[in-house]
Parts: structure tokens; sequence; C-alpha cells
């Protein structure tokens, strides 16, 4: 009786065992799945807010920027042409006539230079916004708020505008200038365009005629005052004749010069004469008191006619002839310099006339301004790749600095 019932205890006691065994092990298992998908879980929520920050840094900018693109932008057209600067010189394709006004650079450039500056100018673009309205084009609200000017703009603010919306480039090499202009429709860039190319041409036309008309005006001037100092000469002399009651002081004192010369000759004769009658003639004979006689009328006359020449005659007041031979030919020196004078101004103003006709500046257009088909700004795939490397750039600086002050406070 005893073995069975010992038979019967220790099977009992081997299904107990298992079934405590079985008990852990189903418990085991259940932590294990029970841990299994929170862990999953955090990894979920750790790469959501991984890539939330992601999306909000950088995905949401590029997706608001692309709106706008597509949807809002208003496209610029673009009208370019090409334009050279020359003059009518033959000797030269690029004159210098206003090479003064840039001391130091090559008059080839200077020329090209004051273009370029020109169409960049406040007088630029006020003359524009004159002709065209460029300014309230500028500001209309047919295009999106971030494209056009504001309405409160300043005149500065305007100028400002139309610059960031033009391109003026000149080429050393070529002396070509390149200008484009960028509008929202593009007939109106092209307008532009042609306005300011004829604004331009108007500007060097006037400059190389004001340069010329200067330089001619000065030449003139020269002219003038001598011509004026040759009426004063010939005036001077005329003055001094009818002063004098004399045409030519140096003629009349060679004229008196040969005839007190004549007279001397004369007056020898007559002393030779009166010494041979003395020989055999008695001192009262009447030939002797003849030549005698005569001798004193020809030192007389002699007398007077030096007295004529370079005396003072207190009785008629007339002044010495020497003198007056010295006076009027001091006129007559002033009256050639005044003369020669004249020529050479006339023969300036001729070669100034030739000169400033061969140097007019001509604006000459090598391209015409171009009809755009498509619009060229804004660059909207450049655009978006550059603010999508930017935005890249700052989200990984941002997360660099979160995690290392992340690991200073741990």
């Amino acid at each position: 009786m005893n073995t069975p019932a010992a038979a019967e205890k220790k099977p009992n006691t081997d299904s107990g065992a298992l079934k405590k065994a079985s008990q852990v092990m189903k418990g085991i298992v259940t932590r294990f799945a029970a841990n299994e998908p929170r862990a999953e879980q955090g990894a979920l929520n750790s790469g959501f807010r991984r890539w939330r920050g992601l999306a909000l840094a950088v995905g949401l900018p590029l997706l608001l920027v692309g709106a706008y693109y597509l949807f809002w932008v208003s496209d610029r057209y673009v009208s370019s042409t090409q334009l050279i600067v020359k003059d009518n010189s033959s000797s030269q394709n690029m004159s210098s006539a206003l090479g003064f006004l840039v001391p130091g650079m090559g008059g080839e450039n200077q020329d090209a230079y004051l273009v370029v500056n020109y169409i960049q100018s406040l007088d630029m673009a006020l003359y524009l916004d004159e002709v065209l309205n460029l300014s309230d084009y500028y500001k209309s609200n047919r295009y999106d708020f971030f494209s056009r000017l504001a309405s409160d703009a300043s005149q500065e603010d305007y100028l400002e505008y139309f610059r960031e919306h033009i391109s003026v480039v000149h080429d050393e090499t070529s002396g070509i200038i390149t200008i484009e202009m960028q509008a929202f429709e593009a007939d109106f860039a092209r307008q532009l365009v042609e306005t300011a190319t004829r604004k331009a041409e108007e500007f060097v036309n006037a400059i190389s005629n004001q340069l010329a008309e200067k330089q001619m005006a000065f030449v003139r001037g020269e002219l003038e005052l001598a011509q004026s100092k040759l009426r004063a000469s010939k005036q001077a002399i005329l003055d001094f004749q009818n002063r004098n009651k004399v045409f030519s002081p140096e003629e009349l004192t060679k004229g008196i010069s040969g005839i007190i010369q004549g007279l001397e000759a004369r007056l020898a004769e007559q002393r030779t004469a009166l010494s041979a009658a003395k020989t055999y003639l008695n001192p009262d004979s009447p030939q002797v008191v003849s030549i005698q006689a005569e001798i004193a009328a020809l030192e007389r006359q002699i007398a007077a006619e030096k007295e004529r020449l370079v005396g003072v005659s207190d009785a008629q007041g007339e002044q010495r002839l020497n003198s007056l031979s010295a006076s009027f030919q001091n006129l007559e020196l002033d009256l050639q310099f005044a003369t020669d004078a004249y020529a050479a101004s006339l023969k300036a103003l001729e070669s100034a006339r030739m000169e400033a006709s061969g140097k007019l500046k001509h604006l000459m257009v090598v391209s015409q301004p171009s009809q755009a088909e498509e619009a060229e700004y804004p660059r909207k795939l450049y655009n978006m790749v550059s603010l999508a490397v930017v935005l890249l750039l700052i989200y990984g600086i941002g997360k660099m600095l979160v995690a290392s002050i992340r690991d200073h406070r741990v």
C-alpha cells in the first residue's frame, strides 16, 4: 500500500515543478514583450523630433519661397544693347577731346566711362521718370509686394532701385559699352533701353559741342582782341600824322638831310669861289660882295634846315624831327606787331575750327536693343538651391551649438 501511494505523490511533485517553471518563463517573455515596444517607441519619437526640426528650419522656408516663386512673384525681362563712342577724326578711332576731364587715364576709355557714369546717374533716372513715369511704374501694385518699389520711397530709394535693375559694363579692350535694363514687361524694358540710349547720345553730343564751343570762343576772343589792337595801332598812326602835319617823319628827315647836304655843297663851292675872287679882286668889288651875300644866305638856310631837323623853334613850337621819327617808328612797330598777331589769330581760328569739327563725339549703336521672349529674373532654381544650402548650413551650425551646450551641462 505504501508503494502505490508513494508513486502517486512523486508525479504530483514533478507536475508542480514544471508548472512553476512555465510561469517563470511566461513572466520573462511578458516583460520582454512589454519593454520592446517602449524602446521602439522612444526611437520613433527621437527620429520624429529630429526630422521635425529639419522640416521647420529648412523645409518650411523652402516651401514658402517655392510657393512665392510659383504663384506670386513678378517676372522681370531684360533688354540689352551695345554702344561705342567715336569721333570724326581720321587719324584716331577714339579721340581724347574729353580726356583732360579725367587726368591719368587713356582718352579711349574716358569718354566711355563718362557715358557709363551718366547712365547710372540721378540725371538719367530723373529723365526716365519724366519721360516714361518710371517711378510710378516701379511702384505699381500690379506687381508683387517684394518686387516693386515702396509707395513712399524717397528719391534716394528710387535711385538705388533703378541702379539695382540696370547693368552697364565697359569693355576696355574693344571700347564697347553693354547696357542691360530690367522691367516687368519685355516691351517696356526695350523702351527703357532705347530712351536711355538716345539721352546718352544727347549727353555725348552736348559735352563734345560744349568743349568745342569753349575752344572756339577762346580763339574768337583772341581774334577780336588782336583786331582791336590793330585798329588802335592804325588810328594812333593817323592821329600822329594829323597832329604833326607830316605823313612820314622818317621820309621828311631824309629829305631835309638831303637838302642840307646840297646846301653845304653849294656853300663849299661859294666859299671856294670867294677865296679865288679875293686873289684878283678888291674886297669891295660887286662880285665879291655878291659871293659873300650868297654865302651868308646859304649859311642861314643851312641853319634853318638843321633847326627843323634837330632843333626846337620856340616860335612855331615844332617838335624835333628825330624825336618825331623815333616816335613814328615805335608806332609802326606796334602796327606791325598787331598785324602779325591778327594774322596768327586768323590762322588759329581756322585750325581750331578744323580740330573741333574733327573731334566731335558720336555714340554709335553696335547692336540694337533686344526684345526679350523669356523672363530672365528672378533666377528661381538658382535662388532655391542657394537658399537650401544656406538653410542647411544654418541648421547644422545650430545643431552643433545645441549639442555643445548639452554636453557642457552634463
